[in-house]
């Protein structure tokens, strides 16, 4: 273990920045001290996206509102009256504690309260750290900040669909178990949020571990702008289609969009699509997931070779209730390796090469002295320059 690593993108969460998060008194100068020490530890396991960057500043702010690592108080709910300090944790299966002592000698501790005699080993032999012969080292400012960490580690996909969803209860059960703590927690979330500009400064690669494409929705519009859809492609627009989230362009071959509409009038019942066009730079990130083992990713084909990126396919809701009626105006179930989608069979062209082109076009435009050829391939070059590429958009504000 060592806290060498260089930091993640820290700009939004410098130490003057965090005053809102920490209002308590003498937190500053605890955050000058072991703030450094926190962002290094997230960025040696992997923790560099702001929204999770936040939920472990959040998280201290709950446990400890000093921003220090300290003991769990005692409290009503971890001593009786009268009984021995922490006993109530004493001899408790779900916390692996096995014997009187154990509740004092592994209450919660750190930044994280890490609690338990299980947690205690685990976590310890993860870091490299005996926590059960010292258990008092989890409030050591570095083990403690490595603790916090592998927590976040562990439910870094869970906490982005949390957060995405702004349920900030669930958010809070995965880190801590339960709701202790959680006003605090929601308010230093809510604050935290004002201090990181939408899209600003990330790249499509840095968005990855969201599991949100629509982090890269303001390059996909213009993309998709270039790529002039007039004649293409035809806008979702029906009472019983929902297309909701950033990350969805309601947009289908025409053929595609005739057929499904004849489908769902048929059966009379609203369609919950999650996923219909993409563009290669959102199709990039979701192979990506899909290599990774990331984002709950079942299949997903390499750009610009999925039928998303032609508008000849649909994720949606209720697949098994809509086979069927889609089967039987040329939607085609994939199986159950992907259980959400359908391809449109009978007719359309491939515009893969085509949405290719109009990013390699946007992007000549705004790097000229690095151009790309325009030749609708996706290749190395295409691809790094993808992953590069403004989140939010060129030239956006």
């Amino acid at each position: 273990m060592t806290s060498l690593a260089a930091p993640p993108s820290i700009e939004p969460f410098r130490a003057e920045r965090l005053t809102t998060l920490f209002p308590e008194a003498g937190a500053q100068e605890n955050i000058k001290r072991h703030l450094p020490t926190v962002l290094s530890a997230l960025a040696e396991e992997g923790i560099e996206h702001p929204n999770l960057v936040l939920v472990a500043l959040a998280t201290i702010r709950a446990e400890s509102a000093g921003f220090e690592p300290i003991d769990e108080h005692r409290s009503t709910w971890n001593t009786a009256a009268g009984g021995r300090p922490y006993g109530l944790y004493d001899n408790r299966d779900d916390l692996g504690n096995q014997k009187p002592g154990d509740g004092e000698a592994y209450r919660g501790r750190g930044f994280i309260q890490l609690t338990g005699r299980d947690n205690y080993r685990r976590y310890g032999e993860r870091i490299g750290v005996d926590l059960i012969e010292r258990p008092e080292l989890a409030n050591d400012p570095e083990v403690a900040a490595h603790l916090l960490a592998l927590f976040i580690k562990d439910h870094q996909q869970e906490l982005q669909q949390a957060i995405q969803q702004r349920d900030l209860v669930a958010a809070r059960r995965l880190v801590n178990g339960g709701s202790h703590g959680l006003d605090s927690f929601r308010e230093a979330m809510e604050r935290g949020r004002q201090l990181i500009p939408s899209g600003e400064g990330h790249d499509v690669a840095s968005t990855r571990s969201s599991c949100d494409t629509g982090l890269i929705e303001g390059l996909s519009r213009q993309m998709l702008a270039e790529l002039a859809m007039q004649g293409h492609l035809v806008p979702i627009e029906h009472p019983l289609i929902e297309v909701d989230g950033d990350q969805n362009n309601p947009w289908l071959q025409p053929e595609a969009y005739s057929d499904l509409l004849q489908a769902v009038e048929e059966r009379g019942k609203t369609l919950q699509i999650n996923s219909a066009l993409r563009t290669p730079m959102q199709q990039h990130l979701i192979h990506q997931q899909w290599r990774q083992g990331e984002c709950g990713i079942s299949a997903a084909a390499q750009p610009p070779w999925s039928n998303h990126n032609s508008g000849l396919a649909i994720d949606i809701e209720d697949a098994q209730g809509w086979l069927p009626y889609l089967e039987r105006h040329g939607w085609r179930w994939l199986g159950s390796h992907d259980p959400m989608h359908f391809d449109y069979t009978r007719s359309g062209k491939s515009l893969g090469d085509e949405q290719v082109r109009a990013f390699q076009r946007l992007w000549n435009r705004h790097r000229p002295l690095e151009p790309l050829v325009v030749d609708g391939i996706w290749g190395p070059a295409t691809e790094a320059a993808v992953n590069r590429a403004p989140a939010a958009g060129f030239n956006s504000p």
